[in-house]
């Protein structure tokens, strides 16, 4: 929980306390931190394994693109996703094993 956030939350209960009914916005997640498996929260094995395969499967599907457009952009994007699996695969290989319980 960094500075901006604990700031934040002191501004938003100092509003409640006040009764100004003022509460500024929650402020929500950029979708580009959601590809960062470091920075994902209750991201188990299995996710990370379903994310790993998704960004193979979608760099399979751009090369394929490429291959058939002769278009040099597509087999750009395919070796980003392939990049993005591999992080995600390296992330799936190092979490424990899933809580059965949870």
């Amino acid at each position: 929980m960094g500075r901006g956030s604990r700031a934040r939350e002191r501004e938003a209960a100092t509003a409640a306390a006040d009764g100004s009914g003022a509460v500024a916005p929650a402020r929500r997640r950029s979708w580009v931190s959601a590809l960062n498996p470091f920075k994902f929260r209750q991201l188990t094995r299995a996710r990370a394994r379903a994310g790993a395969v998704g960004f193979g499967v979608l760099a399979l599907v751009c090369m394929l693109i490429g291959r058939v457009t002769d278009e040099v952009a597509w087999f750009s994007s395919a070796v980003l996703l392939a990049i993005l699996a591999v992080v995600w695969g390296i992330s799936a290989a190092l979490l424990g094993r899933d809580d059965p319980s949870g």
